[in-house]
């Protein structure tokens, strides 16, 4: 009898963990789906105002994000959309100051932004800088990035290289004809690029700018 209950007990909890393994799975899935992002109208491009980052650029390109063991080349693309953000809200309004990728990421190391891995901690760079404001949202609203747009303000945004390959992120400086543009930290030019690009699909979305 006792081998019996044993046995059944040993059953139960196995269907709960894999009831939970699929509940993970489903969510998990659910959160990488991400959604096609279309602007209701169009948010003019100034190429001559947005100043762009390439996180490859020879100044900065093999320092190290922090003490991790990834540099800005490799994976300092978000990195480089927020010094884009700030610097471009700086040269149109005079809020703030511009910032270079290389200055910011050196701020976000001296201050300890970056955890083990390279990634920002959110928490941390509000601390870093003060006069900023950090935006973190839950989940993409579109609502909410053409409310950011309206006010001069520059959404970064999470997607997949070419649609389909690793996470990048990407900072939204305009749209035309129903489609995103967005400065690219991949491109060296600095032309902004639709985000198309990227399969037009959005999975994160975040936002830095200068309060005053």
């Amino acid at each position: 009898m006792k081998k019996k209950l044993t046995f059944t007990i040993l059953i139960c909890l196995f269907l709960c963990l894999i009831a939970a393994l699929a509940l993970k799975l489903h969510s998990r899935g659910a959160a990488d789906k991400g959604i096609l992002l279309q602007p209701q109208k169009d948010y003019p491009a100034d190429t001559d105002m947005v100043i762009p980052y390439c996180q490859k650029n020879e100044a900065w390109k093999e320092d190290r994000l922090g003490t991790s063991s990834y540099t800005m080349g490799s994976s300092g693309c978000l990195t480089s959309c927020i010094a884009s953000a700030l610097s471009t809200q700086h040269k149109a309004t005079g809020a703030g100051q511009a910032v270079s990728a290389g200055e910011l990421n050196r701020l976000l190391g001296e201050t300890g932004v970056y955890n083990k891995s390279g990634d920002i901690v959110w928490g941390e760079l509000a601390k870093a800088l003060p006069k900023a404001e950090v935006v973190v949202a839950a989940s993409v609203d579109e609502r909410q990035i053409e409310e950011l747009m309206d006010q001069g303000r520059y959404p970064v945004v999470k997607v997949k290289v070419g649609g389909r390959g690793a996470a990048h992120w990407v900072l939204l400086v305009g749209s035309r004809d129903g489609e995103y543009l967005c400065m690219d930290p991949l491109e060296e030019d600095g032309e902004p690029v639709p985000l198309s690009r990227h399969g037009g699909v959005v999975y994160r979305m975040r936002c830095v700018y200068w309060n005053d």
